[in-house]
């Protein structure tokens, strides 16, 4: 009896791959899971077959052979996570029963990808519950993920020749997400791999497609707009809208987005804009922006119901008032403590500067008024801040830098695992200058921590810090409004050091 199983190959070794079964398309080919016999046992792997019977002529076909082949090629150059991997290319006979490639016609391009174990994006989107602090951290966790990794592609880092990587076809999918949560993007097949790459063979998912790719072509602008649309469907749960022109005002119009001030309203909506010239060239910027809106609005509605952590609970109400009293006599240019700074210590202006000149000493206990000390400052610890993330935010502390101790600081604090957090203060346009020391926590399990400081929507300070090593901090921020302070783990692990901001200073 002839066997029914199919196979595939190269013209040398005609049946190396077993074809399990169909599991979707990509463009003008079929997709197969398949297995591969190796030491005696079979590995699974993803293949993607094109026939010749999909093309309308053989010059045709090899025309596409050529770009098919080049194209796989420079594919195996790119090694990352959050990238499939790719085994091999090859042209060979059309898929068949064992041993019978050699009466067959007709040809196959052949692309094989290391399979990913998970579910694709719009199955994984399916389990996620946005009414919950964890739905919507793994959906931001997620565009996170998938934004850097396409930023990367699209700077020309992931060829040796600086080549931009562009999908192509971005789509839920062709996004898989395994059990660890890694997102992973799929079926590159017959991506374009240069920046103004034009072909007649139009080919897309609709929702999916910029205006642009009905002509065609396929730009690093063309994966931002899809990433746009992949972003709408993760916030809403819903498809975006199959017409371009449609999707920038339904991201405006979504309830996160829609609570925004204009100016960052219209910066979230531009990323679906009709013209590819509008798009925001950085998407992990842009997801920082809908990270904003989505924390912001969820911590006010949660704010209130969330348990207030165990260290806050410790500190008496007494010392909120105190705080606000300290607050008011710093403003006045009362001075403590026999003619002290008003950071705890017993210096005047030159003990400032000795502090600013000299390495902290180990055996310090308190303090060091920051850089640039002087009348009108206030402790950043003393403001409340106008909205919080839910996993976590900042807190008053204490802590050790750099065997430096700092009585008076903020502290990443939360009831849960700290991943990422965020916090935002209101400035009033009061202050011209805030200073602080940044760093990890000497005792700290983890070692790393990455900051970012943004004053009305700009980015004004940035770093990855590392225990023992803190970093003055000094920015202008005359006429700033709005204070948001945000910390992520730079190892995606949920693995963060103890954040410290050390004396925390605004300054007219």
């Amino acid at each position: 009896m002839t066997s029914q199983k199919l196979y595939i190959g190269p013209d040398s070794t005609p049946d190396r791959y077993r074809l399990l079964r169909s599991i979707g398309r990509g463009g003008e080919a079929v997709i197969h899971l398949a297995e591969l016999e190796l030491a005696g046992g079979a590995e699974p792997v993803v293949v993607k077959v094109l026939d010749s019977k999909a093309t309308i002529t053989s010059e045709e076909f090899a025309r596409i052979s050529r770009k098919w082949n080049e194209q796989a090629e420079l594919l195996r150059f790119v090694h990352r996570p959050g990238v499939v991997g790719v085994r091999e290319h090859f042209e060979g006979p059309p898929i068949h029963r064992a041993g019978e490639a050699s009466g067959l016609s007709g040809r196959s391009l052949v692309l094989v990808m290391n399979r990913v174990n998970g579910v694709d994006l719009r199955d994984w989107r399916a389990e996620r519950d946005l009414s919950t602090p964890a739905g919507r951290h793994e959906v931001l966790r997620t565009l996170e993920q998938l934004a850097e990794v396409l930023d990367w592609l699209h700077s020309g880092k992931a060829t040796p020749s600086g080549r931009q990587v562009v999908h192509g076809d971005l789509s839920p999918g062709n996004v898989m997400v395994d059990a660890d949560g890694q997102a992973t993007l799929v079926d590159f097949g017959l991506s374009k791999l240069t920046a103004e790459h034009r072909t007649a063979e139009i080919w897309f998912t609709p929702g999916y497609a910029a205006p642009e790719v009905f002509d065609g072509r396929r730009t690093p602008a063309t994966d931002r707009y899809a990433f746009g649309a992949l972003a709408y469907f993760l916030l809403s749960g819903d498809s975006p809208p199959r017409t371009p022109g449609l999707l920038a005002e339904a991201m405006a119009e979504l309830p996160q987005v829609a609570a925004l001030d204009h100016d960052r309203r219209a910066r979230i909506a531009a990323l679906c804009a009709v013209d590819p010239e509008q798009r925001p060239l950085s998407l992990a910027g842009w997801v920082r922006d809908v990270r904003q809106a989505v924390v912001s609005r969820a911590a006010s509605d949660v704010q209130d119901a969330r348990p207030e952590p165990a260290a806050r609970r410790r500190r008496p109400v007494l010392m909120a008032a105190g705080a606000v009293l300290l607050a008011a006599l710093a403003l006045t240019g009362v001075k403590l403590l026999g003619g002290g700074d008003g950071n705890g210590g017993d210096g005047g202006p030159d003990r400032a500067a000795d502090a600013r000149q000299t390495p902290p000493s180990a055996s310090g206990s308190s303090s060091p008024p920051p850089a640039g000390s002087g009348s009108g400052g206030v402790s950043l610890t003393t403001l409340q801040p106008v909205a919080k993330s839910e996993y976590a935010w900042f807190e008053a502390g204490d802590g050790t830098l750099g065997s430096q101790r700092y009585d008076t600081a903020l502290v990443a604090a939360g009831p849960y695992k700290i991943c990422d957090g965020a916090a935002t203060y209101d400035l009033g346009g009061d202050w011209k200058t805030l200073t602080m020391v940044a760093g990890v926590d000497d005792a700290s399990t983890h070692a790393n921590a990455r900051v970012t400081v943004e004053v009305d929507g700009k980015s004004l300070w940035s770093g990855t810090l590392r225990v023992g090593s803190p970093q003055p901090v000094s920015l202008d921020v005359a006429n700033g409004r709005r204070l948001a302070i945000s910390y992520v783990d730079p190892g995606n692990t949920c693995g963060m050091g103890r954040l410290v901001l050390g004396t925390p200073t605004l300054r007219k």
